[in-house]
């Protein structure tokens, strides 16, 4: 019986997000697709590079649930912000095993897992000040990466005792009660004559995800990148007609990126249309991450 890499992939995430990953074995992964351990191998050099694809999958599905509550129509900004908090800690005790227990765990030091471990921190600290942004206005940005740091420290607090104590709070209370607590701090934060602590500087390395900010690093990572994504587009299992427009739509993007004021508007919705893609959806993350990194 042969099996795709993609099954490989799903019974791997049901048995990560089940056991965790110390308690499961290639093995196991090969004993439920019905296949021999030695298959498994064929798509995967090792546990820790299948577990990373895992982990990559599950935060993308998270973002793909974020964006749709973004589109949801009838709530505010705070509403959005509200409910998105709460989808958070409901994905976190459900994928427990899979985004949370990681920390305690050797794979921290895995080459391939370091660099996407930085990939989504900085995806998450990009999102994160674009809610506090969209909430609280551009009165709060000489305080913004201060917010953006105790926003995410609350949030990793709070989020432990969810996850390991689920019947002491509740996730809707929780949330509300973040949400105020935010809004306390920035009224004090714009009332206050202290000098924020905390610049874009500060950050560089998580929006990069561990890169120099050099502009010949930068332009080396573009030019792998890039080499990837037109690798991928080329394997693309669609037709031909729209695989010319997704290579059409990679050609503006690998332009427009090169200029002295490349155009964000447009940028922003060619990779969301790239996005769209499976195949490239990580990919794009990067580069999406790499582009705004210094804004």
């Amino acid at each position: 019986m042969s099996v795709t890499r993609e099954e490989v992939l799903k019974s791997a995430a049901k048995l990560f997000k089940e056991r965790g990953f110390l308690p499961t074995t290639i093995q196991d992964i090969a004993e439920d697709c019905g296949i021999a351990k030695g298959s498994v191998y064929k798509y995967f050099p090792s546990k820790e590079d299948l577990f990373s694809e895992v982990f990559d999958q599950c935060h993308n599905a998270y973002f793909d649930q974020v964006d749709d509550l973004t589109r949801f129509p009838g709530l505010s900004p705070e509403e959005q912000f509200l409910q998105q908090i709460i989808l958070r800690f409901r994905y976190f005790m459900e994928y427990k095993h899979i985004l949370v227990e990681f920390t305690e765990l050797p794979i921290q030091q895995h080459p391939k897992f370091q660099p996407l471990r930085h990939k989504v921190r900085g995806r998450l600290i990009l999102w994160h000040r674009e809610c506090l942004l969209q909430v609280y206005g551009e009165e709060i940005h000489p305080y913004l990466w201060d917010l953006v740091s105790i926003y995410r420290a609350i949030l990793k607090e709070y989020l432990f005792w969810i996850v390991y104590e689920e019947k002491s709070l509740s996730l809707e209370e929780t949330a509300k009660f973040i949400l105020d607590k935010l809004g306390v701090l920035v009224k004090h934060m714009k009332a206050s004559d202290l000098k924020p602590l905390l610049k874009q500087a500060s950050f560089e390395r998580y929006l990069s995800w561990g890169l120099e900010d050099s502009q010949g690093e930068k332009e080396q990572f573009l030019t792998v990148l890039f080499r990837e994504m037109e690798s991928t587009l080329n394997t693309l299992p669609s037709g031909a007609e729209h695989r010319s427009e997704l290579k059409e739509v990679y050609r503006f993007i690998q332009t427009e990126v090169r200029k002295a004021e490349p155009s964000f508007p447009l940028l922003q919705a060619s990779l969301y249309y790239l996005e769209k893609e499976k195949e490239l959806k990580s990919q794009v993350i990067q580069l999406r991450n790499i582009i705004y990194s210094g804004i």
